[in-house]
């Protein structure tokens, strides 16, 4: 279990502290604390490795069905006493030109955020080492892992987005180029292109609309997944 456990700590009053090194006790320290909570992050669990989770956390049936299948769209899902998101991190190969999409679940709970990752595109070491030095944020809880998660994933689709605005501008200076060759090799730059803006827009599209009646109305004051996702839906 441990191979698929990328990080776990506990976290009070916006600070990490030194907390069991099972994730069960971690839990039920976090829990017991009343003013903590535990952000776990999985990388790629099987089945019976996130039962264990699972049974933990008492994570919604239908979200951890989710969360164990690929190729799940990008949503925002409200259970009784949970939250459960799907985001699609890309990251973007310059020399192939080439737009990969990952899969990341975030589960929030009173006491607990657990995050799990499918595929190489991954915002969050990055978003928890910021989040650590911003303890004003982290004290939110839960919550204010989630919404920091969407900002990374939604700043990396901008960085995509000017990626394949600068490749469109290269492949429009070919096809009208005074000395411009044969249309076989253009034309497959052109499908080529096409179906990498096709990649992106399946995982950036979806998610501006996600954020209507969001739960956490408080956390708008500090990201800016919310109207960043619904301008990047407008710009693909």
């Amino acid at each position: 279990m441990r191979s698929v456990i990328v990080d776990c700590a506990i976290y009070r009053d916006g600070a990490r502290t030194e907390g069991p090194a099972d994730f069960s006790d971690a839990l039920e320290e976090a829990r017991a604390s009343g003013d903590a909570f535990l952000w776990i992050g999985l990388h790629e669990p099987t089945e019976k490795e996130f039962e264990l989770v699972t049974s933990e956390f008492g994570l919604h049936p239908l979200a951890v069905e989710d969360a164990l299948c690929a190729h799940q769209r990008p949503k925002l899902e409200v259970y009784d006493d949970s939250l459960f998101l799907v985001l699609k991190p890309v990251q973007y190969d310059d020399k192939a030109g080439n737009v990969t999409a990952g899969e990341l679940m975030v589960f929030v709970g009173d006491s607990f955020v657990v995050t799990v990752r499918h595929g190489e595109a991954n915002p969050l070491g990055s978003v928890r080492d910021r989040l650590e030095k911003m303890p004003e944020v982290l004290q939110h809880g839960p919550t204010a892992v989630m919404y920091a998660v969407s900002d990374a994933v939604v700043d990396h689709y901008l960085d995509v987005a000017d990626a394949l605005h600068g490749d469109l501008e290269e492949l429009e200076t070919e096809v009208f180029a005074p000395n411009a060759g044969s249309g076989q090799n253009t034309a497959g730059r052109i499908y080529a292109f096409k179906r990498e803006v096709m990649e992106f827009r399946r995982s950036a599209g979806p998610l501006g609309s996600r954020w209507s009646g969001s739960p956490a109305p408080g956390c708008r004051s500090y990201t800016r997944a919310p109207d960043r996702s619904s301008a990047m839906s407008a710009t693909i």
